[in-house]
């Protein structure tokens, strides 16, 4: 009987070992997946960057560049997202301070961040920054004219049960054909919204101002929140 059991130990051990063993080469096969991916996010951005330059239609650079724009924010997402997969939640202000530095890296823009404690899933936080680089690139270009320096403000609150996200720059407003509907930014921004379940409003007072509204996961389902790490400190 004892030498039974010692025997059923031995085999229960190398089970876990095996396990482990798979479990460790799965977790490789995966980083090895994400890197491939960042960096055919980045041939991709840097691909635009080329054809940028040989283009000689302004409104060709222009899409060219909104495009690589894009790519570097979704590439940037998926890197921090990635490093920190294991975290339940995002806190929003180092969150959106990291995202801030990014948006200003890619546009030119000097982004700031008034943001409260609150903290969501990782999934939403990447939504609402895919949606925050399209203001900032919408800013940019039509608020700023493309020129470097103009400021963004992105403010985050939690008013009950939902969150607001306010993105505000101090350009022209509305004006001039600037449309809170058209183009692929807007398009995507409302594609984002609609899955949330939330609601976008537009004021235009001293330039123009994009809010979010969108309920908050359930308290009931609720994690033990863990913050990201700010993304300057990487």
């Amino acid at each position: 009987m004892f030498a039974s059991a010692v025997t059923s130990n031995v085999g229960l051990a190398r089970e876990l070992s095996d396990a482990r063993a798979r479990l460790a080469d799965q977790e490789r096969q995966i980083q090895e997946l994400n890197h491939r991916v960042a960096n055919s996010l980045q041939l991709a951005a840097d691909m635009l960057v080329f054809e940028q330059l040989r283009s000689r239609d302004p409104l060709a650079q222009a899409a060219l560049e909104a495009s690589r724009a894009r790519l570097v924010a979704v590439g940037e997402l998926h890197r921090y997202l990635y490093e920190h997969a294991d975290a339940p939640s995002v806190e929003m202000t180092p969150f959106l301070t990291g995202l801030c530095q990014a948006v200003s890296a890619s546009t030119g823009l000097k982004c700031r961040v008034q943001s409260d404690l609150t903290s969501v899933p990782g999934d939403m936080a990447q939504q609402l920054a895919i949606a925050i680089n399209e203001f900032a690139i919408n800013a940019a270009k039509h608020a700023y004219e493309g020129k470097p320096g103009g400021r963004l403000t992105v403010t985050s609150r939690r008013d009950g049960h939902e969150l607001v996200l306010t993105v505000a720059d101090e350009g022209k407003g509305m004006s001039d054909g600037r449309s809170a509907n058209g183009g692929l930014g807007m398009s995507i921004v409302a594609a984002i919204v609609r899955d949330l379940k939330g609601v976008l409003t537009v004021q235009s007072d001293r330039g123009a101002a994009f809010t979010i509204r969108t309920p908050l996961p359930s308290a009931r389902r609720a994690l033990v929140e863990r913050s990201f790490q700010s993304w300057a400190d990487l």
